[in-house]
């Protein structure tokens, strides 16, 4: 028995929703979807509200924008079986998705699927995260054990109900962004292992160039926070790339003068990455410049 928890924000979830119940059926898997909406537009809404009508479908919307933290944890709150899978709403899945995760029930404290995108570029305007996507994103379970927690990614895991409710998101983190990467993070310092197979969804909800651009804005400005209140600093710098270069930019003094070659150079920057074949080692350098300015605006340790 799974409680299959999908949180929305802007997605229309009818044709994931009909997919996994069609598995549960022809595997006789026992589940309940919880779909929650998290402040969508009130089109979105009035298409996903379609799926009520199933008898094993908890819809449920909120008003406000509680942040992806904060819904992931109130449905496994609300979730009534043993064990939670969470798959995002910009998710499609193979034929064997539910079955392959069925599998592996009362195995593991937390099973990882993975991900994976489109083979082929949807249209210029979704380059810069169709590459991020498969270049950093797009690896097979023995790829993402070599370093299991931090592999991890929410957006689609299995996880027994119990353990769910000790290690639960960091619900801090307002914005999405790191959630997942924070949940690796302290699971490994319980020492638990996050367990990797080869059961992707196929990430289908790629953002533009220049929505990308601000999402990746966002996430490095919770980072920022994070990293100014976490004690585990060290584990930190060793999990997440960008820190590890970032402290040693910061150790030889010249987080400053990055922040500020980074204003300089931001509009070239982002007309590279925003071309249809955008350079990954100037994303790095995007990243790295605007975290130097923005963390040195907050205040540094």
């Amino acid at each position: 028995m799974i409680s299959i928890c999908t949180p929305v924000y802007n997605v229309v979830v009818v044709d994931l929703v009909k997919k996994l119940i069609a598995q549960s059926i022809r595997e006789k898997i026992k589940i309940e979807i919880l779909v929650f909406d998290d402040g969508s537009y009130s089109h979105v809404k009035e298409k996903n509200r379609t799926i009520k009508r199933y008898a094993n479908v908890n819809y449920t919307e909120s008003i406000t924008n509680i942040g992806s933290a904060a819904i992931r944890n109130k449905m496994g709150k609300a979730a009534k079986y043993d064990h939670l899978l969470y798959i995002d709403s910009d998710s499609d899945i193979g034929d064997q998705y539910l079955k392959n995760y069925a599998a592996i029930l009362n195995q593991h404290h937390i099973s990882c699927g993975g991900r994976i995108h489109p083979v082929k570029l949807p249209s210029h305007e979704y380059s810069l995260r169709w590459k991020v996507g498969k270049v950093r994103e797009d690896y097979n379970a023995l790829e993402r054990s070599k370093i299991p927690n931090k592999s991890f990614m929410s957006n689609n895991f299995l996880v027994k109900r119990s353990f769910f409710d000790e290690i639960t998101f960091n619900e801090e983190i307002k914005k999405s962004g790191h959630e997942d990467t924070m949940m690796g993070i302290r699971m490994e310092e319980k020492n638990i292992l996050i367990h990797h197979i080869d059961n992707p969804v196929i990430h289908i909800g790629l953002e533009t160039n220049d929505e990308f651009l601000l999402k990746t804005r966002q996430r490095l400005d919770t980072l920022a926070l994070i990293y100014q209140r976490d004690e585990n600093t060290a584990l930190m710098r060793k999990r997440i790339t960008l820190l590890k270069y970032f402290h040693i930019v910061e150790q030889l003094r010249f987080a400053l003068l990055i922040g500020i070659i980074f204003d300089f150079t931001k509009k070239r920057l982002e007309r590279n990455l925003a071309s249809l074949e955008p350079s990954m080692f100037l994303y790095d350098c995007y990243k790295i410049g605007y975290f130097s300015k923005i963390y040195k605006q907050s205040g540094s340790k």
